[in-house]
């Protein structure tokens, strides 16, 4: 992993959690702009799974079920907590985004734990 783009995507993921919570602390829905902020965090978490794949021989002690695992499940919530926000019009669907943000920020940090 580049702690660089590791970096980037917890702080991305971490201020998409910020304003998201916002939003649903003042009872909006999730509008444009935020799902094309999580369209743009799933981009950065596809940038990683490039990433991994291409550097993954370099890493030869990583346990690569477990890590691409957690990439996995990363890359498969932030569309789904996206659709169903752009779903769900009250204050739950940002909460959803934010609830996302949280798991994919935790996940990223374990996966820069398990990559040796």
């Amino acid at each position: 992993m580049i702690p660089l783009l590791t970096q980037a995507l917890v702080g991305y993921s971490l201020v998409l959690t910020i304003v998201t919570l916002v939003l649903a602390l003042r009872n909006r829905a999730a509008g444009r702009w935020t799902l094309i902020g999580t369209a743009a965090m799933l981009l950065l978490l596809l940038a990683q799974a490039v990433v991994s794949i291409v550097l993954w021989g370099q890493s030869p002690d990583t346990d690569g079920v477990l890590f691409f695992g957690y990439l996995l499940t990363a890359i498969v919530v932030v569309p789904l907590a996206g659709g169903w926000a752009y779903a769900e019009l009250s204050r739950w669907g940002p909460a959803v985004l934010a609830v996302a943000g949280v798991t994919v920020a935790v996940m990223i940090v374990r996966m820069d734990q398990i990559w040796i």
